[in-house]
């Protein structure tokens, strides 16, 4: 799922178009666009604008780039800056948060058919990495952000981020009501078809394809990794899964469904309000923090953690501190994994620990809006789970999941990327990284863990192993998508995923680090594979890497 209100995941670029008589084109063209004599790249990047992409997988990747112009020593306005950085921190690909310059590249805007508008940003020719990284969209996608791309170059790569075949704005699904073809490619095609069209234009520029592709995202951004593996096995050599919603359908229908019947009343008003959130951090600290044998604000294993929100109920003539019963009654359901008929666990709860990010999911961030769950949950519901969208005057607590799994399958065979049958992926040489955040609070990452321990199972069954292409590394107090949360946010997934992709060498741990609002390094600790913990190990500084050892807190 994907959205964190901190992050500016939204804003829009505005296209530049300059509409030329192309029957008249001359190298006179270029003479206006600099006073000063042009470089050979600076006018292959230019030129870029009219070379003929139409007929990219014979047409099915029709491309046209509708801006491309050579930008040298640009400086980045504030907001610019910190945006690059907290993304670069979001990739797994982090830069210094005092990074104000971009090297030199060549910027090209444009879209793939029918209407999946791009963003690639090319190194110049003399810097560039040989390598090409794609930043896939999350959330409902919608727009194309800037700030991947800016990020990307400064480690050198040709970087590019789109927006997933439509224009919207953080939970907005009505570009989806019976848009098939927009669903296509918001699904898996946007994808695949942006990677084709960057490989071209890389080639176009450089005059040689990329040695290496890596795709990188968040949320739907990391279902969008896991996606391209099973789907289209041979577009990259290398995946960093954030967040996963690997399970699309079952992320909004039934953990944002359930969670958004859990926190809001008959009026769908609010249950809880952001003053009550605190409360509730506190006390799962309070009663989980040590377990790991630190006290840092920081739940190492939710699963060890025996929290009773019972205990935050208001004594009788008390109204301050505590929680009315119809409040600890939401978040004991938030807590409780979401369950069918028959009692089998179909989806995870929310994890101890993810209550930071609770500010905006469960509870509203501004009176006017309702908590992010309920959003994602009924936008899917309206516009997207069904090929002809619901009636506009349907109520949203009549939705069944178990009732309606079978109208769903149209739905879910197009988005899900449960599958786990990854062995395409594996035959290619193809790596991923599946990382995880305790502390999110937008899907549990228990779901995840669950689809890696099919996966492992499925291909165990076909005599092959999981983690020789695969690792999982779950992260205490990461949140979803973000970089603010309580634990060690900056980890460079980015260079272990090319030690194992172009050196061989499996990540036997990622080192992850916590930064101060100056970008500076305060805290560090190892992370290892899934099922691996880092445990303390009760003598060193528990702000260094080195005071951890590998192994399993309940031992």
């Amino acid at each position: 799922m994907g959205m964190s209100i901190k992050f500016s995941f939204f804003g829009k670029t505005t296209f530049s178009i300059t509409l030329l008589g192309l029957l008249h084109f001359s190298p006179s063209i270029f003479a206006s666009e600099s006073a000063v004599e042009l470089s050979d790249q600076q006018r292959a990047c230019m030129s870029l604008r009219f070379d003929n992409f139409a007929k990219l997988e014979r047409g099915d990747a029709a491309t046209n780039v509708i801006e491309s112009r050579f930008v040298k020593g640009y400086e980045m306005n504030a907001t610019e800056s910190l945006w690059a950085y907290k993304h670069s921190r979001l990739m797994g690909a982090p830069i210094p948060r005092s990074q104000k310059y971009l090297p030199d590249h060549c910027l090209v805007r444009g879209y793939v058919t029918p209407t999946i508008r791009f963003e690639l940003r090319l190194p110049a020719r003399e810097l560039w990495n040989q390598k090409y990284l794609l930043n896939a969209c999350m959330g409902f996608c919608g727009d194309v952000s800037p700030y991947p791309p800016m990020a990307g170059i400064v480690r050198h790569y040709a970087t590019m981020s789109h927006d997933g075949g439509h224009t919207a704005y953080g939970f907005d699904g009505k570009w989806a009501r019976n848009n098939e073809q927009g669903k296509i490619d918001f699904a898996y095609r946007a994808n695949h078809v942006v990677a084709v069209a960057a490989k071209a234009i890389i080639e176009k520029f450089y005059h040689t394809q990329p040695q290496y592709s890596f795709i990188t995202g968040c949320s739907k951004g990391g279902h969008a990794g896991v996606m391209a593996a099973k789907r289209y096995p041979n577009d990259f050599d290398g995946v960093i899964a954030r967040g996963p919603t690997i399970n699309y359908t079952d992320v909004n229908l039934v953990n944002c469904m359930d969670n958004a019947r859990a926190i809001l009343d008959e009026r769908d008003e609010p249950i809880l309000l952001p003053k009550d959130i605190s409360k509730i951090a506190n006390a799962v600290v309070n009663a989980c923090d040590s377990i790991d044998g630190v006290s840092d604000g920081v739940i190492s294993d939710p699963t060890q953690c025996d929290f009773d929100p019972q205990t935050l109920v208001c004594e009788a003539g008390k109204v301050q501190d505590c929680l009315s019963q119809q409040q600890v009654n939401a978040v004991k359901a938030l807590y409780a994994p979401s369950k069918n008929a028959q009692g089998e666990v179909i989806y995870a709860g929310l994890p101890y620990g993810s209550e930071t990010e609770w500010m905006g999911w469960v509870a509203p961030q501004l009176t006017q809006l309702k908590p992010f769950h309920y959003y994602a949950a009924t936008e899917y519901l309206k516009y997207i789970a069904y090929p002809q969208a619901l009636d506009v005057d349907y109520k949203w607590r009549d939705f069944s999941y178990e009732d309606e799994q079978e109208n769903l399958a149209h739905v879910s065979n197009m988005i899900d990327a449960d599958d786990p049958d990854l062995r395409d992926f594996k035959n290619s040489g193809g790596k991923m990284l599946v990382i995880h955040g305790w502390a999110d609070a937008a899907v549990p990452a228990g779901a995840t863990i669950k689809w890696y321990d099919e996966v492992e199972a499925f291909m165990e069954s076909h005599n092959q192993e999981v983690r020789d292409f695969a690792r999982l590394f779950l992260l205490p107090g990461a949140a979803h998508c973000g970089v603010d949360g309580p634990g060690n946010s900056t980890f460079d997934a980015i260079s272990a995923l090319e030690a194992w992709v172009v050196g061989g060498v499996a990540p036997s741990s990622l080192l992850t680090q916590k930064e101060n609002a100056q970008g500076e390094v305060v805290r560090e600790r190892p992370a290892y594979p899934y099922p691996q913990q880092a445990i303390y190990d009760g003598r060193g500084d528990p702000s260094k890497a080195s005071s951890f050892k590998i192994g399993h807190l309940e031992d």
